[in-house]
């Protein structure tokens, strides 16, 4: 039996995930008169370079059976700088091609591209990773609760091992948890934003290149944590503290650069 509360702030987490985005996206719009269509562009290039470019790369050098992987698997510091410079570095170079070859400067000169950008990037990544996931975490903590196995089964693929996992692992978890998670999509929102404007700057003024390297290096640093975490070296307050640091420097940052840059 998985407690009531769990399953009513697995609901609260899966619709703040998925109505923040959506909800900033709308006031950003009202507030700037901001066009729509870079948000799209924000979301299909996350999308495209982190949910599939990516994971190819993890299948091979994480997932594979062969001497990378072993390599990298093996050790942990080397896990740590695979695993946050491939976000960077797919992240990043994703958003360069969004704003150079699809979000051109003759058809979106303005500098409120690049936050509706970031919003669109940040936001798909709050509603896929969070939002959807603890929607089905929720799903499937009612079913049990209600004793619909095959209806929860159905939802685990099938998978006796994979529900019996899960519904542990639900038994577990804890309010505190969600919240935190509804916490970490703020500061990753947050975050994406001030990356945008970094690259987009970039794009925009030849002058100001060094914020593409800088856009992924600042990734790799923010994601560094995380994989820490992934190996049972740091405890997840740790990383979502570091997160919400990261992500306030960068506001403060991104936000100079933002009201510096001047609209043609």
């Amino acid at each position: 039996m998985i407690p009531t509360g769990t399953v009513v702030w697995l609901a609260i987490a899966a619709a703040w995930c998925t109505l923040l985005p959506i909800g900033l996206l709308i006031w950003w719009r009202r507030t700037r008169k901001a066009k729509l269509l870079p948000a799209l562009v924000g979301a299909l290039v996350f999308v495209v370079f982190a949910r599939v470019l990516e994971a190819l790369l993890h299948m091979v050098c994480i997932m594979g059976d062969n001497p990378v992987a072993h390599a990298i698997n093996g050790n942990v510091w080397l896990y740590m700088l695979y695993g946050a410079l491939a976000a960077g570095v797919f992240e990043e170079c994703g958003r360069y091609v969004g704003f150079r070859f699809l979000l051109t400067k003759r058809r979106f000169p303005e500098r409120d591209t690049a936050v509706t950008y970031g919003i669109g990037h940040g936001g798909i990544e709050s509603i896929l990773l969070v939002g959807v996931t603890f929607g089905l975490y929720a799903a499937m903590a009612a079913l049990l609760n209600a004793g619909n196995t095959d209806a929860a089964l159905a939802l685990a693929n099938g998978d006796p091992a994979v529900l019996s996992q899960l519904a542990a692992q639900l038994g577990q978890l804890t309010p505190g948890a969600c919240l935190l998670n509804m916490v970490e999509r703020l500061f990753a929102i947050i975050f994406h934003i001030g990356l945008s404007i970094y690259v987009f700057l970039a794009v925009r003024d030849r002058t100001q290149r060094s914020w593409f390297p800088f856009a992924i290096a600042l990734h790799a640093i923010a994601d560094m944590p995380a994989a820490l975490y992934q190996k049972g070296m740091l405890p997840m307050w740790s990383v979502e503290l570091w997160i919400a640091v990261v992500s306030l420097y960068t506001l403060r940052s991104a936000r100079k650069c933002y009201l510096e840059m001047m609209d043609p």
